[in-house]
């Protein structure tokens, strides 16, 4: 069976969310090149990038497909409005989880991987401490959202890991204090996992990664890309972290 590449793209989670689309429209995707998009620093440009590919008698369809449904531009400003809209609601005294968003505000972040909560925490930490600004909750929600539409196929698990289960704040490996617990914070941040009470992008995460020379999305990306590989995400921030003090 002869296939034809009709996307690249620069990361598996892009690629998975591709694929799930052409999938739901009856198309028979495949990826191929994950392994050989992976490099040091991220994704390399120059390998080609991670190609989605058809049989070749479904290209024409696939590709008109893929032109007249895009997917991740509309979904920005929908986010954007949402973001908007809950933004107001804080400033106007509705400063509870329960009254920052309307019903159809709420399905739209469900249905992108996002709940009210996580929205409230970014809202709440952005008008007490500045940050994060609002370009970083977005890649951050973009970052779950191709996570949660493609290898989670739009399924929350229903799972919610208690806080007990998490490392403790003084946790340390390799000397680095904290980043046991963000690890496994990043890794239920992608599944859809977070307790009430926990945030992804905390006050304590935020200057932890700037010191580690990092941003929220990218140590998110990080922990998608290197899965279940602990000595990989601690080497690759220990990296960071030493061109960081190499700058200074």
């Amino acid at each position: 069976m002869e296939l034809v590449t009709i996307s690249r793209v620069f990361s598996p989670a892009d690629a998975d969310l591709t694929a799930a689309r052409l999938e739901s429209a009856g198309f028979t995707p495949f990826v191929h090149g994950v392994e050989a998009a992976l490099s040091v620093e991220g994704y390399s440009m120059v390998t080609g990038g991670i190609q989605v590919k058809v049989p070749a008698d479904q290209v024409p369809e696939a590709r008109r497909f893929l032109e007249e449904d895009p997917d991740t531009d509309g979904w920005d400003a929908q986010f954007r409005a949402v973001y908007d809209r809950a933004l107001a609601s804080f400033r106007a005294g509705r400063c509870s989880v329960a009254t920052l968003c309307d019903p159809a505000d709420t399905t739209f972040l469900r249905e992108s991987g996002c709940t009210v909560q996580e929205l409230y925490d970014f809202i709440e930490d952005a008008e007490d401490a500045g940050e994060p600004d609002f370009e970083t909750v977005l890649e951050v929600q973009r970052l779950r959202r191709a996570w949660f539409l493609g290898p989670m196929r739009g399924q929350w698990t229903g799972t919610v890991v208690p806080m007990s289960d998490l490392p403790a704040k003084t946790d340390a490996v390799d000397g680095i204090a904290w980043l046991p617990r963000l690890i496994v914070k990043a890794r239920l941040k992608l599944r859809g996992e977070m307790p009430p009470d926990l945030m992804y992008g905390c006050g304590g995460d935020r200057p932890f990664l700037r010191r580690m020379g990092m941003t929220l999305p990218g140590f998110l990306e990080l922990v998608r890309d290197r899965g279940d590989d602990d000595r990989a995400i601690v080497e690759a921030v220990k990296a960071f972290r030493h061109r960081g003090m190499s700058r200074d």
